[in-house]
């Protein structure tokens, strides 16, 4: 059976972390990228998490911070290590931490974060139609940008999280200021924004990632397609960043449990196998896609 790494997955535990979008009113931003978000405004453990999996061979996990209390992000950190350390023996392997680079003591925070030995990189918000102020973009903030050095400083990956199309630009240049940073586009490194120009956009800057060592793109967050989504659907979108990234630039993702509103686990994977089948990805550069390049970019 195909060893398989799921390069992001959700679990999160409503006693033990606050996590406003979850436990306070429903946020109207998620709402507009998910939809009806209430069946999963409970705990989803890592027991859950390992039901969901079945039979499936994941070997490892790397879990993508989940929005717990913007105001204490080590805490949800230092809770995910213990998981990993105690019922999830071992899982997640792989931890990306909610990120925070416009803050004066951004570097203490990182190595709060880095004592957990399951810290793999950072996620940090760069749009402002998510929680940052509307008139904030980061890759403008000097002190954001200085603060970015920490990454490589603490051998960090960088989840590039809402981007929207105005800044793919300063997201290009800041990988290339930054070859030693590994940046990783979640979602098929598509923004929230779907029109004709805004694809026209990412099909010509994903064939500028995939010019670049330093960028992936992860196969995932099928459901952002709507809970009616098909394989039709997202195929050609997956061929063209097969097409632009190649074999050694492409990870997969479940994006669970967000994505079980629209289809179990298994079938997200089928989904994966069958587009790879597809696009005559075999042999080596299958197993590269299931779980090399997961292995090695989140070094687990």
């Amino acid at each position: 059976m195909e060893k398989l790494i799921d390069c992001h997955f959700h679990i999160w535990d409503l006693d033990a972390n606050y996590y406003p979008w979850l436990t306070d009113n429903v946020s109207e931003n998620v709402t507009k990228i998910t939809g009806d978000y209430s069946s999963i405004r409970r705990n989803y453990l890592v027991e859950d998490f390992r039901k969901d999996i079945g039979d499936l061979n994941v070997v490892a996990a790397v879990h993508v911070q989940a929005d717990a209390d913007p105001k204490d992000s080590v805490k949800e950190t230092q809770w995910l290590q213990s998981v990993a350390d105690g019922s999830g023996n071992g899982m997640p392997q792989g931890i990306v931490a909610r990120g925070a680079l416009n803050a004066d003591n951004a570097e203490e925070i990182i190595e709060a974060h880095c004592a957990c030995p399951n810290m793999r990189g950072m996620r940090v918000e760069m749009h402002p139609g998510l929680n940052a102020p509307a008139d904030y973009n980061p890759l403008k903030d000097e002190k954001w940008l200085r603060n970015f050095a920490l990454l490589q400083k603490h051998d960090l990956v960088f989840e590039v999280r809402a981007a929207s199309p105005e800044q793919t630009k300063d997201v290009i240049q800041l990988m290339r200021d930054h070859p030693e940073t590994n940046f990783v586009f979640p979602h098929l490194a598509l923004s929230i924004w779907r029109d004709e120009e805004a694809i026209a956009a990412w099909k010509r800057n994903i064939k500028i990632f995939g010019e670049l060592p330093n960028a992936y793109i992860k196969l995932s967050g099928y459901g952002l397609f709507g809970l009616g989504w098909t394989t039709e659907m997202v195929r050609p979108y997956v061929m063209d960043v097969i097409d632009a990234m190649g074999p050694d630039q492409v990870v997969c993702g479940s994006n669970y449990p967000v994505d079980s509103m629209a289809a179990p686990y298994s079938r997200i994977w089928e989904t994966h196998f069958q587009l790879l089948d597809d696009a005559g990805i075999t042999g080596a550069d299958r197993a590269k896609i299931l779980h090399d390049n997961g292995k090695r970019v989140y070094k687990l």
